[in-house]
């Protein structure tokens, strides 16, 4: 049985058990390439069949085993199909003039985020970013690359940066025309009353779906006004609509820090909004994450949470801000899941009382492919679900941080729909996490279409039924152009 540290002592580096080399076919601890950057030459996987899980092929079909090393190739995670934002773009789309630097937010406020490297490291002052070998640089603005970077054998690809969440993007953010909109901005809440209509019209226009181009516009309007965007917007507009407007025009990553301070800073921690930021996001996501609280807080994420949380989800957390989640390109090991299946059973049904931590362990440690796997072999080994033993082994915020890893992983777009549906139903609403959840959501377009037709799937009519349903108003009509229905 794994050795586990005192309650309350943050994870040894790497891990948070002590453990030696990596499972097979896994990067080694904290050897990670440059922060969000995928290496040249790296190809997308090709995507699993049909109602299979990335990675895996289907058991007791009479497939032939697995080539040497017992590996199955990685697959795609269930998301969209195109282009990941922090991608050089394709050749004759790069912009004629280098995209501009914002200014930084006054300090301890949610503004735009300045350049930040990620923690121990520094970002290289010419060269970072430069587009994929054999294409022309970017007019007075790329340096001559130096030789490709090449991926170490055996070692996955970190997964990229989710869009608006590293600095690096920003080299293939095309600038976009703001002046009409900036003007239009500042006459919607000039002088008495506001037009609400006018201020929907222009943040949910979709030129501004990219979080860069949305930091451009509160950029350009604080910069031809000398005001503040977000002040406005607070002192015009109110309640659930107003909350609806400042997590747009946040963006992503500044939204998901406000929303950590909030679930952390009041009579009682709000876990739904702590883990709708923090679990399953790849490691670029939560180094960003830990950088940007520490840079508008002054203090680290960590510490906070340890105040505000039991020992076994601090735990949980603290394997999380780690950020040594097997990457989404790491294969799945048949023989490493059969081991972790074992590991899961000890620590829940093989034992009186169950070992939160290591099933923890297990679950923060995996991506969505080895998750996905682990469910369908333990059924096949022990007759029963995952999903049931958790269910039966743990209560509370333990057990609700267990299965949405677990259900993320087994039907991301279904999981999706589920978290926009719940918030509006219940008998007392929860109009702040619904807002930062389709709000997440948004930014990733393709991710929201998929969410929205498991939605359709799942309750038989779209999101915005229930939209309109539950909530009236200008809010109801912000969030009917969040969700991309009218």
């Amino acid at each position: 049985m794994s050795h586990q540290p005192p309650y309350g002592q943050p994870p040894p580096q790497g891990g948070y058990y002590a453990q030696g080399a990596p499972p097979g076919g896994q990067p080694p601890y904290n050897q990670q390439q440059q922060y969000g950057q995928p290496p040249y030459g790296q190809g997308a996987p090709p995507p699993a069949p049909q109602g299979q899980y990335p990675g895996q092929p289907p058991y007791q079909q009479g497939a032939p085993p697995p080539q040497q090393g017992g590996y199955y190739p990685p697959g795609p995670q269930s998301q969209y199909q195109g282009q990941p934002y922090g991608s050089a773009p394709p050749p004759g789309n790069y912009p004629a003039q280098p995209y501009g630097q914002p200014a930084g937010p006054p300090g301890g406020q949610y503004g735009q985020q300045p350049p930040y490297p990620p923690q121990g490291q520094q970002y290289p002052p010419a060269g970072y970013g430069a587009p994929p070998p054999g294409q022309p640089p970017h007019p007075q603005q790329w340096q001559q690359p130096g030789p490709p970077h090449q991926q170490p054998y055996g070692q996955a690809p970190p997964t990229p940066a989710s869009p608006g969440y590293d600095v690096a993007q920003k080299q293939w953010a095309q600038p976009v025309h703001t002046s009409d909109d900036i003007e239009a901005l500042r006459k919607a809440m000039k002088g008495m009353g506001c037009d609400e209509k006018a201020l929907i019209k222009v943040l949910t226009d979709l030129k501004y779906s990219n979080p860069w181009a949305m930091e451009q516009l509160v950029r350009d309007y604080n910069s031809r006004f000398m005001r503040d965007l977000l002040k406005d917007i607070e002192s015009e507009t109110r309640g659930d609509f107003e909350t609806g407007l400042l997590a747009l025009a946040r963006g992503p990553l500044q939204n998901d820090v406000y929303a950590l301070d909030k679930a952390l800073n009041r009579a009682g921690t709000d876990e739904d909004a702590l883990m709708d930021v923090l679990l399953c996001r790849s490691n670029a996501d939560i180094r960003a994450i830990n950088a940007e609280y520490r840079r508008v807080k002054g203090r680290e994420l960590a510490t906070v949470i340890k105040d505000d949380v039991n020992d076994d989800l601090f735990r949980l957390y603290s394997m999380v801000l780690a950020a040594t989640r097997a990457e989404d390109a790491a294969p799945v090991n048949p023989a490493e899941i059969d081991h972790k299946i074992s590991e899961l059973q000890r620590a829940t049904e093989g034992m009186i009382g169950a070992n939160a931590a290591a099933v923890a362990q297990v679950l923060t440690s995996s991506n969505d492919a080895q998750i996905h796997a682990m469910s369908d072999a333990y059924q096949r080994k022990y007759h029963r679900s995952l999903q049931e033993v958790i269910e039966k082994e743990f209560r509370g915020d333990m057990e609700d941080a267990l299965l949405r890893m677990l259900t993320h992983a087994m039907d991301r777009a279904r999981s999706d729909a589920a978290r926009l549906h719940q918030p509006l139903v219940k008998t007392v609403r929860k109009d702040r996490l619904f807002i930062n959840r389709l709000v997440a959501l948004y930014w990733d377009r393709p991710r929201l279409e998929a969410a929205r037709a498991a939605y359709r799937k799942q309750y038989g009519y779209a999101p915005g039924r229930t939209i309109k349903e539950a909530l009236s108003g200008d809010y109801e009509k912000l969030m009917l152009a969040l969700v991309g229905e009218k």
